[in-house]
């Protein structure tokens, strides 16, 4: 069961990866074709800036999970490093479980706001009157995701200290 949901999250967290490729290609673009057309033109574009503001959000919150799932955060190591094994898995168990608290809190204010930005009809202030939900929902679908892996990490890390095995810094390397 635990092999599953973590190839399962695997597949998502590489699919919000490549959507988060896409976003940075696409601010790029935007960039670009703001840039010519603002010198070269000198016309320049009155929504470049806000999808790429856009853009740059989902950028972020779609990379959470698959940063903290391929264990790409920083770390500060100097006690874990001075710790045993068993205490190393007692660290990293306590650290998955206050991510869950945080990551849950995270996905319950997004969906909040996501929610009083749909019921509402929110528009942004822009000359694109962009319907605010729109720019939430990589936010939202960040911080859910993020809210399954940090469960994984939680459950593989503290199932590893309860049956005395041995694993290395990434939990999801011991299932």
């Amino acid at each position: 069961m635990n092999q599953i949901a973590d190839q399962t999250l695997s597949a998502i967290a590489r699919g919000l990866m490549a959507v988060g490729v896409v976003c940075v290609v696409m601010m790029m673009g935007l960039t670009t074709v703001d840039v010519i057309a603002r010198y070269a033109f000198n016309s320049p574009t009155l929504w470049a800036d806000e999808i790429a503001s856009y853009l740059l959000i989902a950028i972020v919150f779609l990379g959470l999970a698959p940063n903290v799932r391929d264990d790409g955060h920083i770390r500060i190591d100097v006690v874990t490093n001075l710790v045993s094994g068993r205490a190393r898995l007692a660290l990293e168990a306590f650290a998955y479980g206050a991510g869950i608290v945080f990551s849950a809190l995270l996905l319950l204010g997004t969906w909040t706001r996501f929610d009083n930005f749909w019921s509402r009809g929110t528009l942004s202030d822009s000359p694109l009157m962009t319907p605010m939900w729109m720019p939430m929902v990589p936010v939202v679908i960040g911080a859910a995701v993020l809210v399954l892996v940090m469960v994984v990490g939680f459950v593989t890390s503290s199932r590893a200290l309860l049956t005395g095995e041995t694993m290395s810094s990434d939990p999801k390397k011991a299932s």
